[in-house]
C-alpha cells in the first residue's frame, strides 16, 4: 500500500483518530457518573463516582509494563489501528450493556474500554516525535493536548447536555435506581457508534498508511513469570528513576492529574453543598472550563516555545494552580467558579505540554513506550490515590471544603519543590519575557541536541546575552565556563551560581580544564566560547584551543555540537555601533545547532568551518523574511527623509525625500516610453545615476548597466541577449565618452533611447513641488501603493555582464535576495557609525560599482558620495576632502594611480577609515606606496560579479581593554569569508574537499551566490554546483585557506599555462617581475604575463611590458635568468606595448593581452 508523504494529510488524520477515540470512552463515562450524580447523594454519590473514575485509571496502573512492551515491540501506529478497532467493537458491547439494564456490566464495559486506552496512550504519544520530529515536539505535544482537551470537553458537554435534556424532557426524575436509569438512557449510546466507526474508519484508510521510522526490535521479549511476580515492574520502574529529568517530569505530571482529578471527584458534592447547585451540565461545565483552559494553555504554550522546550513555565504554572484552586474554594457564583478552573486549566497547560515535550525529548528511542507507559502508571497511581482520599473522606462525611484545602496543600507542596529544583526557570523565563518583548527566538536544529550523555556546545560569541539566547533554546540542563572576573561580581555571582557557571582564570587554566572536562564525563552539557571575548568586528575571531585541551582529558564519549547566533549584533547588546543598530533594526534572533560531531575530529579549524556553514543557513533564513529590494529601499528612503543621502562631485546633494521624489518623477515619465523588462542605461557613477537605477527598480523592471568600455561586438551581444529594446542615457555622459575616444553610437542605433536631458524638461516646478511634499508628509504605505510595483523576492532584479577578462561576457543574474543579502552581510562586518560616508567612483557596469556603492548606502541608510571617474585621483581627492568621506573602495590599479598623482595631496584621504580594494591582486608595492604617502592600509577583499559581489574581505584588527587583540587582516589574504558565506576549497576535478592549506579550486556559498547566466543553461551548470544539498558558484579561481578561514588567491586556472606537461601560473611570474622590478612611485612602467600557443611545448610565456626601452628589456632579461630557479617561468620573450589593455573596471584584459602578444 502506498505511504501519505504529506505531512499535513498525517497529522490531521492522527489528530482526528486520538479526538474520536477520546470522545468514545468520555462518553461513556460521563453518562454513568451522570446516573451516579442523579440516583445517588452526599457520601454515596462521591463513593460510586470514585470507583467508576477507579475503574479508569486501574488498567494503566496494571498493564504499565504490557503497554510498554507492545509500544517499543511493536509500530506505534499499528497499535493505533488496532485500538481504533477495538473502540468500535468495545461501543458496541457498550449498547448491548445498556439494553441488558446491568449497571455492573455497563461499568465491566466501561474498564475495557479503559484496558484499550491503557494500551493505545503510550503508543499516541510516542508517535508525536515520530510524526513532528524533536525540532517540534513542543509544538506537537501542545496540539495533541489541546485536541485531546477539546475532545474531552466537546464529549462532556454534548453528553452531560444530552443526558440533562433526555432526563428533563422525559421526566426520568422518577427513576430511583440505577438500572432503570441505565435502561431509559439506551438511545443516547447510539449516537456513540458513528464517532467510534470514523475513528476506525480513518485508521484503517490513513493512518495505515502513514510512514515511521519504525524498527522491529527482534530482541525484546516479554516474561511472563517475572511479569507477574512484578520484577517488570520495578524494572521499567527503574527505567525511569535512572534519568533525573524524566523522573521529576513523571512525577511533575502525577501531581498535577492527581489534583485534577481530586477536584473532579469533590467538586460536584462541594458544588451541591455549599453553593445548591444540582444541574449535572451546570457542574460539568465548571469542570469543562479547566479542559478549556488546559486548550489554551497549551496552546499559549506552543506560541511561547515554537521550535524549543521552555522550561519557565513549568514553576510559574504550578504556583498559578495553587492560587486558582484557593480562589475556587471563595467564589460563590458559577460563572467565577468556571472562571477559576478556566484559569486553573490555563496554567494546567503550561505546566504539562513542557514535562510531556521532556520526557519525549529525553526517553531513548528503544525504551520510549516503556517510559510513557511509565508516566501513565504514576499518572494513574496518583489519581488512584487522590480517589481513595476523597472516597475516604466522604464515607467518612468529612467536609468537602476540607478536601479542597488538603488537594491546595498538596499543589503548594509540589509548587515549592519545583520552584526548589527549577530556581534557574523562573529567571530564564523572565529573561525571556524581557528579551521577548523586542526579539522573537527561532531554533533550528535542538533535534540534534542528544538527550543524555556528555555535551560540548561551542558557538559564536556576537553579544552580552549570547549565554541567554543558549539557555532558552535548549531543553538541558546547562553549564557556561565564565571569566572568574566577572563570575565574582558581587551583583552577579548569586545569579551565576544558581546556573552553576564555572569560573576560569588564566592562573588556573589546567584546574579548569580539568573541571569542565569532569563535568562532561559526568554527563552534564557545558558550553564554551571558542574565540574567548565578545566580537569587535561581528566577524569570528580567532579560536582558542581550550576546548581541544579539554577534549583530550575527557573518558567518556562526549559529543561535539556547534551553534551559531544570528540577529544579536544588530542588538543592544553586541559592540556594534549606534547608527548599524539604529539602520538593522531586528525583531529576530535564530540560533542554529550543528549535528553532533566526534570529539576526535573537533578542533578549532573544524569548529569554525562548522560555524561558517551554519551561518549561511542563517542568513538565508534571514533575508528570506525581508521585504523585496525595491520596498526596502523605499522605506529606508522614507527613514532617511531630510537627512543627506547622496552627493556628487557635480554638486548634486539629494536628501532621502529628495532621492525618491526624483525616482518617482521620472518613473511616472519614463514607464510610458521604456519597452521590454530588461531596460539598459548608459550612465555615470553620480546622483542622478544612482535615482535613475533606482527609477527602473520602482517600475519592477530589470537594470543593466551596459560596460561602455567593452568592444562594440561585445556590448551587441549584451543587448542582444538581454532583449534590451530602451536604453536611458545621458546625453553629457555620451558626448564626454566620445571625447574620450569611446564610440558607442553604432550601439544607440540598435535601441530606443531617452536621454535623461529631454525628460527632465518635460517635469515642471508644481508637479515636482507636489510630489516633494507628498513625499514629506504621506505615510509610506499610502506612497508605496501609489507608486511601487510588486516584485517577486526571486526575480531578477539586475543583470550584470562580466568583465570579459577571459572570453566573452556573460550576463550575470542577480535578485533582489542576492543584493539584499550581500549588502547586508558587507554592512555586519564595517560597522559604519553616523559619521561614515562611502565614497562611490567605479562605473555602475561593475558590480561592486552599483551594488556596495549604490544599492548598499540606499539600504543601510549610509551617506554616499560620488565621482564619475575613478582614475581621476584629484577629483576623487577633492570629493573625499570636502566631504570628509570614510570609507573608499578601488582597485589595485587606480589606487596606484592615486600614489602616482603628486596632485593628490595626503591630506585629502586623511578622513579615511575603511580603504579596500577588489576586483584584481592588490600588488605589494602598491600596498606600500599608498601607505608610505597617504597613511592607510588598504584592506583586500575578494568577490565576483557571480557573487554579488563580496565573498571575503580582510577587516582593521580591533584592540580590547585587556590589550588582546581581534585579528582581522592578514596581509597577502584576502580576510575571512564574509558572515553567512562559506568558501570551500576542492580538487578542481573530483570537487572532493581539501584540507587546510591545501590549494585547489575556490567554491562560494551564500545568499548572494546569482541565480545563473542569463539564458546560458549550460554555462550555469558548469559554475553552479550543489554538492550535500547546498548551492556553491565554482570561481575557477585557485586558493587555500588557513586554520582562521583566511583566503589567499593564488591566481586563476585558467591563467596558467602549461609547458612540457607542468602548469606555469602566471600570476606567480607576475609577482616574482614586480619583485625584480621594484618600480618607484613615479614609475609609469606597466606590465602583463600571458601565454600563447608553441609548436614545442605546447605553450609558451609573453611578458607584455610599457614605458619602457630596449636597454631596460635587456637589464630585465639578465635579472630574470638570474633570479628565477625554475626556468619553466621565464618569459620566451619580453615584448613592447604602447599600453596594457585594460577593462572599464581597471581590471587587466587577459584576452586583449593574448591577443596583442599573438601579433608579430
Amino acid at each position: 500500500m502506498n505511504k501519505i508523504n504529506n505531512l499535513i494529510a498525517i497529522k490531521f488524520a492522527f489528530l482526528f483518530v486520538v479526538f474520536c477515540n477520546v470522545i468514545v470512552d468520555v462518553a461513556h463515562k460521563v453518562f454513568l457518573q451522570n446516573i451516579a450524580f442523579k440516583i445517588f447523594d452526599g457520601s454515596t454519590q462521591v463513593v460510586w463516582v470514585s470507583i467508576i473514575n477507579a475503574l479508569i485509571i486501574i488498567p494503566f496502573l496494571l498493564l504499565f509494563t504490557v503497554s510498554g512492551y507492545l509500544s517499543d515491540k511493536y509500530n506505534k501506529k499499528d497499535i493505533l489501528i488496532y485500538g481504533a478497532i477495538s473502540s468500535f467493537v468495545l461501543s458496541i458491547l457498550m449498547v448491548l450493556s445498556y439494553l441488558s439494564g446491568n449497571f455492573y456490566v455497563a461499568m465491566s464495559g466501561l474498564f475495557l474500554l479503559a484496558i484499550q486506552s491503557a494500551v493505545y496512550s503510550p503508543a499516541k504519544f510516542g508517535l508525536v516525535i515520530d510524526i513532528y520530529g524533536k525540532k517540534n515536539l513542543s509544538n506537537g505535544n501542545a496540539v495533541l493536548q489541546a485536541i485531546s482537551m477539546i475532545a474531552i470537553l466537546f464529549s462532556i458537554a454534548s453528553a452531560s447536555f444530552v443526558f440533562e435534556n433526555f432526563y428533563n424532557v422525559n421526566n426520568l426524575s422518577s427513576l430511583t435506581t440505577k438500572e432503570e436509569l441505565l435502561d431509559a438512557i439506551l438511545p443516547l449510546t447510539y449516537y456513540i457508534l458513528p464517532v467510534a466507526f470514523c475513528e476506525m474508519l480513518v485508521s484503517l484508510i490513513f493512518l495505515r498508511r502513514v510512514g515511521t521510522n519504525y524498527v522491529k526490535n527482534e530482541s525484546l521479549t516479554l516474561d511472563t513469570k517475572e511479569l507477574f511476580k512484578g520484577k517488570l515492574l520495578a524494572k521499567n520502574i527503574g527505567i525511569i528513576f535512572s534519568n533525573n529529568i524524566i523522573f521529576l517530569s513523571v512525577i511533575g505530571l502525577s501531581v498535577f492529574w492527581g489534583v485534577s482529578q481530586g477536584l473532579m471527584a469533590v467538586f460536584p458534592s462541594f458544588a451541591k453543598q455549599y453553593l445548591g447547585i444540582t444541574d449535572v451540565f451546570v457542574i460539568n461545565g465548571v469542570i469543562g472550563a479547566s479542559g478549556i483552559g488546559i486548550a489554551i494553555g497549551s496552546i499559549l504554550y506552543s506560541k511561547i516555545s515554537k521550535h524549543y522546550i521552555e522550561v519557565g513555565t513549568i514553576p510559574l504554572a504550578i504556583t498559578g494552580m495553587s492560587f486558582m484552586i484557593y480562589i475556587s474554594t471563595i467564589v460563590e457564583t458559577p460563572f467565577l467558579l468556571g472562571l477559576s478552573f478556566l484559569l486553573f486549566g490555563m496554567f494546567g497547560g503550561l505546566f504539562v505540554v513542557p514535562l510531556n515535550a521532556l520526557i519525549q525529548f529525553n526517553a531513548k528511542k528503544r525504551v520510549i513506550g516503556t517510559i510513557l507507559a511509565g508516566n501513565n502508571w504514576f499518572h494513574s497511581l496518583s489519581m488512584f490515590l487522590m480517589l481513595m482520599i476523597t472516597s475516604i473522606v466522604s464515607y467518612y462525611s468529612l467536609d468537602p471544603l476540607n478536601t479542597l484545602y488538603l488537594i491546595l496543600f498538596i499543589t503548594m507542596v509540589g509548587t515549592i519543590y519545583t520552584v526548589y529544583k527549577l530556581p534557574q526557570s523562573l529567571i530564564l523565563l523572565f529573561l525571556k519575557i524581557i528579551v521577548g518583548f523586542k526579539y522573537k527566538l527561532e531554533v533550528n536544529g535542538v533535534k540534534n541536541i542528544p538527550s543524555t550523555g556528555g555535551v560540548l556546545l561551542l558557538g559564536n560569541h556576537i553579544s552580552w546575552i549570547d549565554w541567554a539566547i543558549v539557555l532558552m533554546a535548549t531543553p538541558r540542563e546547562v553549564k557556561f565556563v565564565m571569566d572568574k572576573e566577572i563570575y565574582n561580581k558581587w551583583f552577579l555571582n548569586w545569579l551565576l551560581k544558581i546556573f552553576k557557571c564555572i569560573p576560569i582564570s588564566a592562573g588556573a587554566s589546567k584546574s579548569t580544564i580539568k573541571t569542565v572536562a569532569k563535568e562532561l564525563d559526568e554527563g552534564n552539557m557545558v558550553v564554551l566560547f571558542p574565540e574567548g571575548a565578545i566580537s569587535r568586528n561581528g566577524h569570528l575571531g580567532e579560536f582558542k584551543r581550550g576546548f581541544e585541551k579539554v577534549l583530550e582529558l575527557t573518558t567518556t564519549d562526549v559529543k561535539v555540537i556547534a551553534f551559531y547566533t544570528r540577529g544579536l549584533w544588530e542588538s543592544m547588546f553586541s559592540r556594534a555601533s549606534s547608527k548599524f543598530k539604529k539602520t538593522n533594526k531586528t525583531n529576530s534572533v535564530t540560533i542554529t545547532f550543528s549535528r553532533i560531531m566526534r570529539k576526535e575530529k573537533a578542533n578549532t579549524v573544524s569548529i569554525k568551518q562548522e560555524l561558517i556553514k551554519l551561518s549561511t543557513r542563517t542568513w538565508q533564513e534571514h533575508i528570506e523574511n525581508l521585504k523585496p529590494l525595491n520596498e526596502t529601499i523605499f522605506h529606508r528612503l522614507k527613514e532617511v527623509s531630510s537627512d543627506l543621502i547622496f552627493a556628487d562631485s557635480t554638486g548634486v546633494e539629494l536628501s532621502g525625500n529628495k532621492f525618491l521624489t526624483a525616482s518617482i518623477l521620472f518613473k511616472s515619465l519614463l514607464k510610458k516610453e521604456i519597452k521590454g523588462q530588461n531596460i539598459g542605461l548608459l550612465l555615470p557613477s553620480t546622483a542622478v545615476g544612482a535615482f535613475i537605477n533606482y527609477t527602473v527598480l520602482l517600475m519592477g523592471k530589470t537594470i543593466v548597466n551596459l560596460n561602455y568600455t567593452s568592444e562594440i561586438s561585445a556590448l551587441k551581444s549584451a543587448i542582444d541577449t538581454a532583449e534590451i529594446k530602451t536604453v536611458i542615457a545621458s546625453r553629457r555622459f555620451i558626448e564626454r565618452l566620445e571625447n574620450k575616444g569611446i564610440n558607442i553610437r553604432e550601439i544607440l542605433d540598435l535601441v530606443e533611447v531617452i536621454y535623461l536631458e529631454d525628460a527632465k524638461e518635460k517635469i515642471s516646478k508644481i508637479k515636482g513641488l507636489l510630489t516633494f511634499l507628498s513625499v514629506k508628509f504621506l505615510p509610506c504605505f499610502v506612497l508605496k501603493t501609489i507608486h511601487l510595483t510588486k516584485t517577486l523576492k526571486s526575480d531578477t532584479v539586475l543583470i550584470l555582464f562580466s568583465s570579459g577578462s577571459e572570453g566573452t561576457p556573460k550576463g550575470v543574474e542577480l535578485s533582489g535576495d542576492n543584493i539584499l543579502g550581500n549588502c547586508q552581510q558587507i554592512a555586519n562586518i564595517i560597522n559604519v557609525d553616523d559619521e561614515d560616508i562611502i565614497v562611490g567612483s567605479l562605473p555602475l557596469f561593475h558590480a561592486f560599482g552599483i551594488v556596495v556603492t549604490t544599492f548598499l548606502p540606499l539600504i543601510e541608510g549610509i551617506k554616499c558620495v560620488a565621482h564619475p571617474d575613478p582614475t581621476d585621483g584629484l577629483g576623487l581627492g577633492r570629493l573625499v576632502a570636502r566631504y570628509k568621506a570614510t570609507i573608499m573602495a578601488g582597485t589595485s590599479t587606480f589606487f596606484r594611480l592615486y600614489t602616482k598623482n603628486s596632485r593628490v595631496h595626503p591630506l585629502m584621504f586623511q578622513s579615511l577609515r575603511l580603504v579596500v580594494a577588489g576586483a584584481e591582486k592588490l600588488r605589494l608595492d602598491v600596498r606600500y606606496d599608498f601607505k608610505k604617502k597617504f597613511g592607510k592600509d588598504i584592506l583586500e577583499g575578494y568577490g565576483t560579479s557571480e557573487t554579488s559581489p563580496v565573498a571575503s574581505c580582510n577587516l582593521p584588527d580591533m584592540l580590547a581593554p585587556d590589550f588582546t587583540v581581534q585579528v582581522g587582516n592578514k596581509i597577502g589574504t584576502v580576510g575571512m569569508a564574509i558572515p553567512g558565506t562559506k568558501i570551500k576549497i576542492v580538487d578542481p576535478q573530483t570537487f572532493e574537499e581539501l584540507p587546510i592549506s591545501e590549494e585547489g579550486m575556490i567554491l562560494i556559498s551564500g545568499i548572494q551566490v546569482m541565480k545563473g547566466y542569463l539564458k546560458n543553461e549550460e554555462k550555469t551548470k558548469e559554475v553552479i554546483k550543489n554538492i550535500k544539498g547546498k548551492t556553491y558558484y565554482v570561481t575557477g579561481d585557485k586558493g587555500r585557506l588557513d586554520k582562521d578561514g583566511f583566503l589567499t588567491i593564488v591566481d586563476r586556472y585558467s591563467r596558467f599555462a602549461k609547458l612540457a606537461g607542468e602548469m606555469i601560473s602566471l600570476g606567480s611570474v607576475e609577482e616574482k617581475i614586480s619583485k625584480i622590478l621594484d618600480l618607484s612611485e613615479d614609475s609609469l612602467v606597466d606590465f602583463i604575463v600571458t601565454a600563447i600557443e608553441d609548436e614545442k611545448k605546447g605553450e609558451k610565456i609573453v611578458l607584455l611590458i610599457c614605458n619602457v626601452n630596449e636597454e631596460f628589456i635587456n637589464e630585465l632579461q639578465t635579472k630574470i635568468n638570474m633570479n628565477f630557479d625554475n626556468k619553466l617561468m621565464i618569459p620566451s620573450f619580453i615584448k613592447i606595448v604602447d599600453e596594457i589593455p585594460k577593462l572599464g573596471s581597471g581590471k587587466k584584459d587577459f584576452k586583449r593581452a593574448k591577443e596583442l602578444a599573438s601579433q608579430e
